[in-house]
């Protein structure tokens, strides 16, 4: 029975794992098929290049006579002319273009790639952040139970004193800092909802995600997967297409003949035909300046990646010593700190007999809750860095 009753419930009822989200932004996602869409368009484009430019036809009337417009038998030159222009590209030079856009292919496709990659470590972090909320929502609700059968406890075996009355009133302010607090986490879990939403190309309203601190990888391990994050991919691609630019303009210097062919008809002539053949003539140094142009932007592309492959090394270095410095603080917090605190908390929550212990024991809660606010956070912290880390070396998982 209860398998029909799900059948019968909306899907965005259901929690969604962090891998459903992922997947389904890879398949749907609308930046995605934007991209795609343009990487078809190259492949028009190579067509394109193995093509001929489209000749040029003219009709042509020859020695019209002013004193007898319509008269054609004068004389030999009177005729009536059609003929065929055609441009024919140098041999190589269709080959080179096609091979540049080639070249301009793979930057296109690793784009692709690139998005993928900002998609999934965005899924992530927006997905760690309502983590951390919903976490912290769950530990505010238990301590505003806590709080309140203790205020109830207090109040009935309080004595008259204004400091048990104090003290109780202490505790009343912080249930509204709770309350407060719980009313923003909730409006900054709905916007995160929207936009991991928008992120995965789907309707979530609830996540399945269960996040902890595992081991990580030493940075020696992701040093040499650099190579692999898709930024760096695409400048090699990109230097790619420069170099092969270099050889569309070496051979831009070879002039593409124009073979021009023409039938002409005359009335009281034998009709005849003419061929000619054209170049275009290079005086003008404007080829050499085009190589000259292309080779700079190769080198300057060059420049680039090793500029970014330093950059890389740094970012990767930054963020690594970032997940083990939240390793420590974490370590501190739940293995060092928290068993004693618990510990120590339990018998204060169980002794409250005065105003003065209640108010000890608000004091007590309030620095536990931050303490477990920080270990809450740590660990979203520590996930956030990896899936960083992790987009860094091109993951797509």
């Amino acid at each position: 029975m209860k398998f029909f009753v799900l059948l019968l419930l909306p899907i965005w009822l259901l929690a969604v794992s962090l891998e459903t989200l992922i997947q389904n932004a890879k398949n749907n996602h609308q930046s995605l098929k934007t991209i795609e869409q343009r990487v078809s368009a190259i492949d028009d484009s190579i067509d394109i290049s193995q093509n001929f430019a489209d000749p040029l036809v003219s009709l042509s009337v020859n020695d019209i006579q002013f004193n007898d417009i319509v008269d054609r038998r004068r004389e030999p030159m009177q005729s009536t002319a059609l003929s065929l222009q055609q441009r024919i590209p140098y041999f190589g030079k269709r080959d080179a273009k096609k091979k540049k856009l080639r070249a301009q292919k793979e930057v296109a496709e690793l784009s692709i790639d690139e998005m993928k990659v900002k998609l999934v470590k965005a899924i992530k972090i927006t997905a760690y952040s309502i983590w951390q909320i919903e976490e912290e929502l769950k530990i505010i609700e238990e301590y505003f139970t806590l709080t309140k059968r203790n205020i109830s406890l207090s109040s009935g075996y309080a004595s008259s004193d204004s400091k048990s009355h104090m003290s109780i009133m202490s505790a009343e302010m912080t249930l509204s800092e709770l309350r407060i607090k719980q009313s923003r986490l909730h409006g900054l879990l709905n916007g995160f909802y929207k936009k991991l939403s928008y992120l995965s190309a789907m309707e979530v309203k609830k996540l399945e995600l269960s996040l902890e601190i595992q081991p990580h990888k030493h940075i020696d391990i992701f040093s040499n997967e650099k190579h692999q994050n898709i930024s760096y991919k695409s400048k090699v691609a990109s230097l790619k297409v420069a170099q092969e630019e270099i050889k569309v303009r070496e051979l831009d210097k070879y002039s593409d003949p124009i073979l021009k062919a023409g039938y002409f008809y005359r009335e009281k002539f034998n009709d005849y035909a003419s061929i000619s053949v054209a170049f275009s003539l290079p005086l003008y140094g404007t080829q050499d300046l085009q190589i000259q142009k292309s080779k700079k932007l190769a080198l300057a592309n060059k420049s680039d990646i090793a500029d970014f492959n330093s950059l890389l090394e740094s970012q990767l270095s930054e963020i690594h010593s970032k997940i083990e410095d939240s390793f420590r603080v974490y370590d501190i917090i739940h293995n060092q700190s928290m068993p004693q605190i618990e510990h120590m908390f339990e018998l204060s929550s169980s002794s409250i007999k005065n105003g003065d212990e209640l108010f000890i024991y608000i004091n007590l809660l309030e620095r536990k809750l931050s303490l477990d606010e920080k270990s809450i956070a740590v660990v979203a912290a520590y996930n956030k860095y990896l899936a960083q880390l992790e987009a860094l070396v091109g993951e797509m998982k």
